[in-house]
């Protein structure tokens, strides 16, 4: 029976127990309020959020790797959520509900699909500019989205521009008990995520104490507020999550939604791919410290069944949180033992806490998002990329446009078109640099930057550094017929393809004609360094015995071919 329990369970050691313990209580007492704020943010029902934080736990601690992943609602998910289904123009609250609760079935159904057909590649899918640009302009629109909730009126909007129209409309509809309890807390917890852990270290605060106090403020500044309602007598003032059914949610295969399957497939895709790359992210994170390694295929099959799970008990797509993993790994967690006791006091609170939720002010929950997501806005990676890869910056700053201007779920298509763009702008202008040997030795380089490099007259030795592909074929063999223009009395051209990991028919096409082209103009060509791979596709299409004779193992074997014999005069 052991063999089916996970690794961690069947190796339990006891001095794990106190790390595992503290990570997950604590974990738990930022989960709540974030549960309940993202549902929000889908717009969804508050204790949705609740339910999508169950199963999901369970499920990974038994499926998942990571030893501190903690999955649950994420805030950029949910905005995708709303995003989706806003535009699904669904009639009632119950129709959005069964449209979000199908999104996690399928994404989940999908992750899993992928998991079986080792799919992990598709993390690679999303550059990381392209990614970075996505998550602060998405971010962005969470922070904006949330002003309204802030003030006392519901906000809607997926975009900048919709967000900025409906601020407008209801510019006067604030209610001053709203923002009385919305603001302090919104400066409270910003000051908590620096100001608070400097103030407990001078009182000489450390370990689970400093650590509760810390993470746990937006749990305190919860409760605080629902005692503030009641003691000012403010019930009827503002607007407040409301009675939560109280008691586990039942685990069953909900009604089709009104809208259909179908048009839920593409966004729960994109649901899905975005969810996978910032779970996986997180794993590589945690897993780094600890020196361990991380299976992308077993992370898919892991976070499939998490969101199989968080829809079957009513929820919607989850995922690998950053924030509450790295507060879980801080916090001491050994083992996934850690989440089944943050699903523990979850669930002990719907079944028995529920009715303390209710009069939860809606502005106070605001501003925890706020506080929680704002950091996220990093305009950081847009320098970076700017100093290293003018490329890179300009797919940060279009995705960052455009996912504020059209929103995420349109934003995200455009990220995946950018992200592909921009791999196929750069491999088809590959860089091709002539060579030359080093004196003294065996090594070529560039002579641009080494020109104290030696050449050999009328051979002309190029390195390709890139795969040849559909994509670049014609612009390579533009490229080489246009240097040996410019090159007089050249007879051989030497192409070293150390850099060449892949061919296909396109680019052996190109060759064959690149060579008979070169030998009507009387030039030799050859190649060096041409890879086991690359070999065996040039012998499965014939290619090899064109060039017998005329390939060598090393650049510089192919140099000493090609270099004249010496002339000995008696």
């Amino acid at each position: 029976m052991t063999v089916w329990l996970p690794d961690w369970l069947r190796h339990y050691r006891q001095e794990w127990l106190a790390g595992d313990v503290s990570a997950g209580v604590l974990v738990a007492l930022l989960l709540v309020p974030q549960g309940l704020a993202y549902a929000l943010v889908a717009g969804l029902p508050p204790q949705v959020g609740l339910y999508a934080s169950l199963l999901p736990l369970l499920l990974y601690a038994l499926l998942g790797r990571s030893h501190a992943q903690s999955v649950g609602p994420m805030a950029v998910t949910s905005l995708l959520v709303a995003a989706s289904l806003a535009k699904l123009g669904l009639g009632s609250a119950g129709d959005y509900l069964l449209a979000a609760i199908w999104l996690a079935l399928l994404s989940g159904a999908m992750l899993l699909l992928f998991g079986l057909l080792r799919l992990g590649f598709l993390a690679d899918v999303l550059s990381e500019p392209v990614l970075a640009g996505f998550t602060a302009a998405s971010a962005l629109l969470i922070v904006l989205s949330q002003l309204g909730p802030l003030a006392g009126f519901r906000a809607t909007g997926a975009s900048l521009p919709a967000i900025v129209d409906n601020l407008w409309l209801h510019a006067g509809n604030y209610s001053q008990p709203a923002l009385l309890l919305g603001l302090p807390a919104l400066l409270l917890l910003w000051w908590a995520r620096s100001g608070l852990p400097r103030l407990l270290h001078a009182w000489r605060l450390h370990g689970l104490l400093l650590a509760i106090l810390s993470r746990g403020l937006p749990m305190l500044v919860l409760a605080g507020s629902m005692l503030l309602v009641a003691w000012l007598g403010w019930q009827g003032q503002l607007p407040q999550v409301g009675r939560i059914p109280a008691g586990l949610p039942a685990i069953s295969l909900p009604a089709l939604p009104a809208s259909g399957l179908a048009a839920l497939v593409l966004p729960a895709f994109f649901i899905a791919l975005i969810n996978y790359v910032q779970s996986l992210s997180v794993a590589q994170l945690l897993a780094i410290p600890r020196r361990e390694t991380v299976d992308p295929d077993r992370e898919l099959l892991a976070l499939g069944a998490c969101n199989l799970g968080a829809g079957l008990c009513g929820g919607f797509p989850v995922t690998g949180g950053l924030t509450r993993s790295i507060v879980n790994a801080e916090a001491g967690a050994n083992t996934q033992l850690a989440s089944l006791i943050t699903m523990a006091m979850i669930a002990a609170l719907l079944a028995w806490g529920s009715g303390l939720l209710a009069s939860l002010p809606l502005s106070v929950l605001a501003a925890t998002i706020m506080a929680a997501v704002a950091p996220q806005v990093r305009l950081q990676p847009l320098l970076q990329a700017w100093r290293a890869d003018r490329s890179d910056a300009i797919a940060f700053a279009v995705t960052f446009l455009l996912v504020l201007w059209l929103g995420v779920d349109s934003g995200i298509i455009a990220g995946v078109v950018i992200s592909l763009a921009a791999w196929l702008m750069k491999s088809s202008r590959p860089h091709m640099a002539e060579l030359g040997l080093l004196p003294g030795g065996s090594h070529f380089r560039n002579v641009q930057r080494y020109p104290q490099c030696q050449t050999l007259p009328g051979v002309l030795i190029l390195r390709i550094d890139e795969s040849l592909y559909f994509g670049n074929a014609r612009h390579v063999r533009d490229a080489l017929l246009a240097r040996l223009a410019a090159e007089r009395q050249v007879h051989t051209l030497l192409l070293v393809m150390s850099a060449v990991n892949r061919v296909d028919v396109t680019a052996l096409a190109m060759l064959q004609r690149l060579d008979e082209t070169l030998a009507e103009r009387g030039i030799r060509l050859q190649l060096a360094e041409v890879k086991g791979p690359v070999w065996d596709v040039m012998l499965g299409a014939g290619l090899a015995e064109r060039f017998t004779g005329r390939v060598h193992l090393s650049t510089y074997a192919g140099w000493q071919a090609l270099t004249p014999a010496p002339d000995f005069h008696i």
